[in-house]
């Protein structure tokens, strides 16, 4: 061929690009090897060239040697880059079509994003327009339990919803294990993440779906939610999820994190009827919440997520533990340990830890039932049931553990040795101090094991009180101004017609009559005629409002309290008739002097969650005056003479106590039903009851087994309550002071020691009677007796029913409604005695 432009020059015409081998290591554009220009082979290969910039790059120059001839700017040919921008420009049209597509699908794409995010906060809204207010959650705080203690302040009772035992614990209370625990097993991410968790709630659906072994999907936050508003048994619907969802959002935006833990420990159920970690501390192991190590932590933790399935308490006689208890601390050891919250051999040791557990009857003490039955009406009546919803109360009682211990044993001892004897199987003692109302114990059965006396105490139900309750026909016979101590009484047959014609004749218990008797010796003896006739002379509506006063107040009940012509009511008499507590209360107010107080079972009520004191006792603040003191001055005089009561009782018995000076009086109802003792010193009142739970039997045998039925060889007082009463006071007021009254300075004494007589001033004259100012009646005169004999009728002014208008005023005026079947008015209201002369 010949020769001709050399190869770079053509292509350089052709407006190509031509790369010059570089000295020896360069290589034309097509690949081949050329002759390096020193002479040497070149490299075979695919290298790469330096890049642009590099020492020996690209840029058209070679080291020494001046540019290539018809490059333009930069070492580019020009044809190449007019080609290059020929090129360039055919891909330009290609752009506005691609960047229209991208901004339409980013249009769309915000436009559906949107519209998305208006439907789920619209969806959002009518959730949670359908829930209640996030913020309520911290005041919806479960019923809290109220807690007991008796007057040394020892823990004696606790009442609570049924079912559930709560106690709210402070977050900085609880031990930091138990922290630790439930937020590693429950939520691991409680304190990073929100109210809830996307990846947990895809894994959990996802494990649905492919049925592998469930996990909860509920946050600490949403459970709290669920637990607090929905209920826990609420059931597993998306619906259900959406509610706890938006609950769970609401509380977390409401509530520090701090807020919802404290809130969640406090109301998550533990089992064993623990509702929250401070009850369950304390029911599970007798602890406080603050004190939980990490191994009862851990074993807690688990329980929430199934507390049937994990209940520590479940298991057989084999084990200690439910197994499966076991496996779950196990796995929440593991989550402490995969979280960096405690060491592996922390872990092991925690696991390895013996465990002891009590269940939750344990924590609830069985001191004194019948005094807690009483305590609960009381509360029922003041509160409401606020001493279990909300609850949280600590009350305090006026409930003597000692003397409430001696009672039983005392009241149970007699029932063993003499209940067999004297079909005597039931018995009531109750104890008050006269000085302020406070009950300090309550017997209400007598064997509360005993299944066939059921949920009755005995203490609070009405029985006969036989001729206790003549202590009030008297007082108010004193009070009255027509009767001193002295006034002379016929203790003989005697018939009392009644308005309605029927004639009412009272026999004496003993079926034996006595003659006259001083009005102090008639009492003290219980004769039964004298008593009624002073019923009668006194005026029965005025009694029946002083015993109100004092307190037996089952007699405002209009179909148990006594008509004007009712003569048996001082004897006992009563359709329905009195409590033993009742008794005891008005006999209290004689005891103190004339001022009564309604009894009560509580000192203070506390309320520690606010910090607020919802009842403080003050005796002197709800004392009322029913006598004056001078009154019941001659009554406790009479009443603690033993010479007065020796004809029929003997000196020295049962109802005086060796050393002290003591008041009694004794009762027996009608059949011999109920048998009664109340006795008193200034500072101490015991009353006592016996017979049986049911006063009848029907078609079976009275036993322990099954008592019923009328006592049996039961005279009076003297052979059925007293003892119980003469035992226990006699132990009860073993080194109290030996205290009596102080004599009123209006009192009038005539004598010396006991044989001293008291009167009222202007009274005195009465105690030698004239003619015209001491009546009696019978069925013939008594040459003895130095009062007018007045035949087989009263004395006009000794007459019932006076006006027979029907008002009966309760005034002291005898007025009554006079056709023996009203209850004389008056209902309810208290007696003004008359002034004293």
């Amino acid at each position: 061929m010949s020769s001709g432009p050399d190869p770079f020059s053509r292509r350089r015409r052709a407006g190509l690009t031509v790369k010059r081998p570089r000295q020896g290591a360069d290589r034309p554009s097509n690949g081949a090897t050329t002759p390096a220009t020193n002479g040497t082979r070149g490299t075979t290969g695919t290298m790469l060239g330096p890049r642009p910039g590099s020492n020996g790059g690209g840029n058209g120059h070679r080291p020494g040697l001046p540019p290539r001839n018809g490059r333009g700017p930069g070492g580019i040919p020009p044809r190449r880059r007019r080609a290059g921008l020929y090129r360039h420009g055919r891909r330009l049209p290609r752009h506005p079509r691609v960047l229209r597509g991208v901004i339409i699908a980013a249009v769309v794409f915000v436009a559906l994003c949107a519209t998305g995010a208006g439907i789920v906060f619209a969806g959002y809204n009518i959730y949670k327009a359908q829930l209640p207010d996030a913020a309520t959650i911290a005041a919806d705080e479960p019923a809290l339990d109220s807690y007991v203690f008796d007057n040394t302040g020892r823990f004696i009772y606790v009442f609570h919803d049924s079912g559930i035992r709560h106690d709210h614990v402070a977050l900085a209370n609880v031990s930091r294990w138990v922290k630790l625990a439930t937020i590693d097993v429950e939520d691991r991410h409680f304190y990073s993440e929100g109210s809830w968790d996307l990846p947990r709630l895809a894994s959990v659906a996802i494990n649905d779906f492919t049925h592998h072994a469930q996990q909860g999907a509920s946050t600490i936050t949403e459970q709290l939610a669920k637990i607090s508003f929905l209920g826990a048994s609420a059931p597993r619907s998306l619906d259900y999820k959406i509610k706890e969802i938006v609950l769970g959002n609401e509380i977390g935006s409401t509530f520090s994190k701090d807020q919802v833990l404290e809130m969640y420990l406090n109301r998550i159920f533990y089992g064993n009827h623990a509702e929250g970690i401070g009850t369950a501390a304390e029911l599970f192991f007798h602890t406080d919440a603050s004190k939980l190590d990490l191994a009862q932590s851990s074993m807690l933790a688990g329980l929430p997520q199934s507390p049937t399935q994990y209940n520590p308490l479940d298991h057989d006689a084999s084990t200690t533990v439910n197994p499966a208890a076991k496996d779950r601390q196990h796995d929440v050891l593991r989550a402490m340990v995969a979280n960096g919250d405690i060491t592996d051999a922390q872990a092991r040791a925690a696991f390895a830890e013996p465990l002891t557990f009590h269940t939750w009857q344990e924590a609830e003490p069985t001191v004194a039932p019948d005094f807690l039955a009483y305590l609960q009406d009381w509360l029922s009546s003041h509160f409401g049931d606020a001493y279990i919803k909300p609850g949280g109360w600590r009350i305090y009682t006026t409930l003597d553990p000692v003397k409430q211990t001696l009672a039983e044993q005392t009241v149970q001892h007699e029932i063993d040795t003499n209940g067999d004897r004297f079909n005597m199987y039931g018995a009531a003692l109750v104890s008050i101090d006269p000085r302020t109302g406070e009950v300090l114990d309550m017997v209400g059965s007598g064997d509360p094991a005993n299944h066939h006396f059921g949920d009755t105490n005995l203490a609070t139900s009405l029985v006969s009180p036989g001729s206790t309750i003549k202590l009030f026909t008297y007082t108010a016979a004193i009070a009255s101004g027509k009767f001193t101590m002295t006034t002379p009484i016929l203790d003989a047959p005697t018939k009392f017609k009644q308005p309605n014609g029927v004639i009412y004749a009272p026999n004496d218990y003993d079926r034996r009559w006595h003659g006259t008797c001083a009005l102090k010796a008639c009492l003290g003896n219980s004769f039964n005629v004298p008593a009624v006739k002073v019923e009668v002379a006194t005026g029965i509506p005025y009694i029946t409002n002083l015993e109100i006063a004092a307190g037996l107040h089952s007699l405002e009940n209009p179909d148990n309290r006594p008509d004007a012509s009712q003569y048996a009511a001082t004897l006992g008499g009563l359709h329905y008739g009195i409590s033993v507590l009742e008794l005891a209360d008005g006999a209290a107010m004689i005891a103190n002097m004339g001022v009564q107080h309604d009894p009560t079972p509580v000192t203070k009520i506390v309320d520690p969650m606010s910090g607020t004191t919802i009842f403080n006792y003050n005796p002197q603040s709800v004392a009322k005056r029913v006598v004056p003191d001078n009154v019941a001055y001659i009554m406790n005089q009479i009443t603690s003479t033993d010479a007065n009561r020796v004809s029929e009782f003997g000196a020295h018995g049962l109802l005086t106590l060796s050393g002290r000076r003591i008041s009694a009086k004794t009762g027996t109802g009608e059949t011999f039903v109920d048998n009664l003792t109340v006795g008193w010193n200034p500072e101490f009142l015991t009353a006592v009851w016996v017979g049986n739970p049911y006063p009848t039997c029907v078609g079976h045998q009275s036993s322990k087994d099954s008592p019923c039925g009328p006592l049996q060889g039961v005279a009076s007082g003297i052979t059925g309550a007293a003892p119980i009463w003469h035992n226990f006071m006699s132990q009860a007021l073993n080194g109290a002071p030996n205290d009596w009254y102080k004599q009123p300075a209006d009192i009038v004494a005539r004598g010396t020691g006991d044989s001293a007589n008291y009167f009222l001033p202007g009274t005195t004259a009465q105690d030698q009677p004239q003619p015209g100012q001491c009546y009696y009646w019978g069925p013939a005169p008594d040459p003895a007796n130095p009062c007018l004999y007045t035949g087989l009728t009263p004395p006009p002014w000794l007459q019932p029913g006076g006006n027979g208008n029907g008002n009966g005023g309760g005034d002291g005026n005898g007025g009554g409604n006079g056709n023996g079947n009203g209850n004389g008015g008056g209902h309810g209201a208290r007696p003004t005695p008359p002034a004293p002369g």
